[in-house]
């Protein structure tokens, strides 16, 4: 910007020592003071420029004037000042993890103090940005309570027989009595009571536990398929106990000749209900394997799409062009969308190559 005007960029340790070593020019005549920078262009009586920045205390004035053969700076106070910012400018960088150089950043108008609290709110906006990007886990949808609170009625698991456990569900009804964890205990142990179906809606089912006859205040939904659902005699064959609820054990004292009463003539699930689930979450579709995919912006062709997760029988399929993953569909493995690769050709159908 102006003529002989020195960068920053030179070697600060040597050009303080330098400075300060060199003999002082004789200042010229008061007619040509230092003065600011005001955007005007500065020159000498005669007309010819030369003017220069102190580069400490931003100082503009006629170059010659200025301090030492360099004219970096305007005064012997601001060489050496010059040079003790450049020395705490490295213990900066060195706190903030950065290698020490000799060509530090000077800290110009600014103390140490006020650059150490600047770096330390700069780490902690750096933490707060961290934590607000970080996962936020999300609550499932309770299908429960919004069957309960808007008394709807669900479709039966018999409806579907593509799902799981479709063909066998004729063995879940209301009435039916089944073992499960008891939360209205304070043991330190987990045990069990016995619970009947009040009501279904596809997999869930509203439980209320023996005993309760018409008070609904502990009802619960669950997953009849769960692996804390069990057919009544379990416990006795696992060892596992039964105790009542807290809240109803002084209904009876003799609760065993109650359950006896209870469950007599009723239906419970059975034995081999596990093995049934088991069995229906078994599916011939794996990861990555590759399957031909009816090309859903061209519909009258085929493309290759890689099986990117297996979900209750739903497959979840990738193009294979797709390099990020977003060129994506969901499905049923049952669906007539979906074919084996080399079915296009066999029948002589349209067929994208990847």
């Amino acid at each position: 910007m102006f003529d002989g005007y020195d960068s920053c960029s030179e070697d600060t340790s040597s050009s303080s020592s330098s400075d300060e070593s060199e003999e002082e020019v004789a200042p010229l005549p008061s007619s040509l003071p230092i003065i600011k920078n005001n955007g005007q262009v500065y020159t000498y009586p005669d007309g010819k420029s030369g003017m220069a920045t102190c580069e400490m205390c931003g100082m503009v004035g006629v170059r010659d004037a200025f301090y030492s053969k360099t004219k970096r700076f305007c005064s012997v106070s601001c060489s050496r000042s010059y040079s003790s910012n450049s020395k705490k400018a490295s213990i900066l960088a060195r706190l903030q993890g950065k290698p020490p150089t000799k060509k530090a950043k000077v800290l110009q108008k600014q103390p140490l103090v006020a650059k150490l609290a600047a770096y330390a709110q700069y780490q902690a906006t750096l933490q707060n940005q961290a934590k607000t990007k970080a996962a936020v886990p999300v609550e499932g949808f309770s299908w429960g309570n919004y069957i309960n609170s808007n008394s709807f009625t669900a479709a039966p698991v018999t409806c579907f027989k593509h799902a799981p456990m479709g063909i066998c569900w004729g063995d879940i009804a209301e009435g039916v009595r089944v073992e499960v964890p008891n939360t209205d205990c304070s043991l330190p142990t987990k045990v069990f009571w016995i619970a009947g179906i009040v009501k279904l809606a596809g997999y869930n089912a509203l439980l209320r536990y023996e005993g309760f006859e018409n008070d609904s205040s502990l009802d619960f939904w669950c997953n009849i398929c769960g692996s804390d659902i069990h057919p009544v005699g379990w416990c006795a064959t696992s060892g596992k106990p039964l105790v009542p609820p807290r809240t109803i054990q002084h209904k009876y004292t003799n609760w065993k000749a109650f359950l006896v009463k209870r469950l007599t003539g009723a239906k419970t699930l059975p034995p081999d209900f596990s093995q049934k689930v088991s069995e229906s979450m078994q599916y011939p579709f794996k990861t990555s394997m590759r399957v031909e995919v009816v090309d859903k912006t061209h519909l009258c062709r085929t493309r290759v799409a890689v099986v990117e997760s297996v979900i209750g029988g739903r497959l979840r399929l990738v193009y294979e062009e797709s390099e990020d993953k977003t060129d994506d569909f969901w499905c049923h493995m049952y669906s007539p969308l979906i074919h084996h690769i080399g079915w296009s050709r066999s029948i002589g159908h349209r067929f994208k190559r990847s």
